[in-house]
């Protein structure tokens, strides 16, 4: 019998219940376990999710437990990442790997070996570090290691190449995948609140990132201008308690329904009718192509990723500013041969990101690695 592989994914949190979470719980349940043996390597650890893996698959001790862990082992940690990764390799990973994955940017890229054959996987786009020159510094000190680089879509790639140009070469792209028989299964579940009008869902972390105080200011243009609508949104974050106080200053509590952290969010964007990003950063957004699959049109800023799921406004719109969000939100609401037609386009587009694909890309890239480490 062969031996099996051993991967090492490596990623900021397992347990935050964000896309790049579920998308790693997703790939790994789908890889050939026969074949494969996979350890998975949390920095941060917390309680919001506990994503479901098999059990044949290795989640190691988390690095940082906020459950419990006091600020001063936070403290070393930190320091101990960003300066002396090697000591924190010797205490949390006992194995070693034949490939090692770094699943996030930045903190994960930092635990890679500096001699093994290794992969960073990049979700976003990566132009914050011109203005972040001390981590602009820390990844460039890692990508110097990594022997490949893995973007999501193209404006991912574009990012890395821009910023870090001497990295081209080994740079590729490997699209996102999805769960479509999980979405369609938990969309038929019924969520805990009632559809009265045409509604748009928002889904991810209330923090600055995802921008939702911006969502606020087009909900009230939209009023303004006479729309009938609701905004469902799905999500926790420090931002919370300054939304509340702007819905209420500016008095879109019908509007407007902050409905915290759902989790089964399928079950409210399949009862919605669009869904709506203000994001200022993003790679390949999965609420947007969660929502494709189930057939709604979305509207988003023009962040990384939503260019290609927009197809030239086929299946989305992106908005420079509140008013073309407005104009956006206005033709799906009062246009229903155009939400039809755009919805069905949508759905098209989707169905070609499916987890076959992104494995057998993820296997080739393997390959790759093994024939220029026997050429070196």
């Amino acid at each position: 019998m062969k031996k099996k592989q051993k991967i090492l994914f490596i990623i900021w949190s397992f347990s935050y219940g964000g896309g790049a979470e579920n998308l790693l719980a997703n790939i790994v349940n789908r890889m050939d376990l026969d074949k494969y043996e996979i350890d998975i390597l949390e920095y941060w650890h917390s309680n919001i999710k506990i994503l479901e893996v098999d059990k044949r698959i290795h989640v190691l001790k988390p690095i940082i437990d906020e459950t419990k862990d006091n600020h001063l082992k936070m403290w070393l940690a930190k320091i101990l990442v960003e300066y002396f990764p090697g000591i924190l390799r010797k205490i949390y990973l006992k194995n070693n790997y034949d490939y090692e994955i770094a699943f996030n940017s930045l903190i994960p890229t930092y635990l890679l070996s500096k001699k093994g054959k290794t992969i960073s996987w990049v979700h976003t786009d990566i132009y914050d570090l011109k203005t972040h020159k001390y981590e602009y510094w820390l990844q460039k000190r890692a990508y110097k290691h990594i022997k490949k680089i893995v973007a999501i879509s193209d404006n991912t790639y574009q990012s890395i190449i821009d910023i870090y140009p001497e990295h081209k070469d080994k740079t590729v792209i490997i699209h996102n995948s999805l769960d479509f028989d999980t979405i369609k299964k938990m969309a038929k579940e019924k969520p805990n609140i009632k559809k009265e009008k045409f509604t748009f869902l928002f889904a991810g972390r209330l923090d600055d990132r995802k921008n939702p105080l911006y969502l606020i200011d087009i909900a009230q243009a939209m009023k303004e201008k006479g729309l009938d609508f609701n905004i469902w949104m799905l999500g926790r974050g420090k931002l919370k308690d300054e939304l509340s106080a702007k819905i209420k200053k500016l008095h879109l509590e019908k509007e407007v329904k902050l409905l915290g952290f759902q989790e089964n969010q399928y079950a409210y964007l399949a009862q919605s009718d669009a869904v709506i990003m203000t994001s200022t950063q993003e790679g390949f957004p999965a609420i947007l192509a969660e929502g494709l699959v189930l057939g709604k049109p979305f509207i988003s800023t023009p962040v990384g990723g939503t260019k290609e799921m927009a197809v030239d406004h086929k299946c989305g719109f992106r908005a420079e500013n509140i008013t073309e969000f407005v104009n956006w939100a206005d033709k799906l609401i009062n246009d229903p041969k155009l939400y039809r037609q755009i919805a069905a386009n949508g759905q098209k587009y989707i169905a070609k990101f499916t987890y076959q694909q992104q494995i057998k890309d993820l296997e080739k890239l393997f390959a790759t690695l093994d024939k220029e480490e026997k050429n070196n």
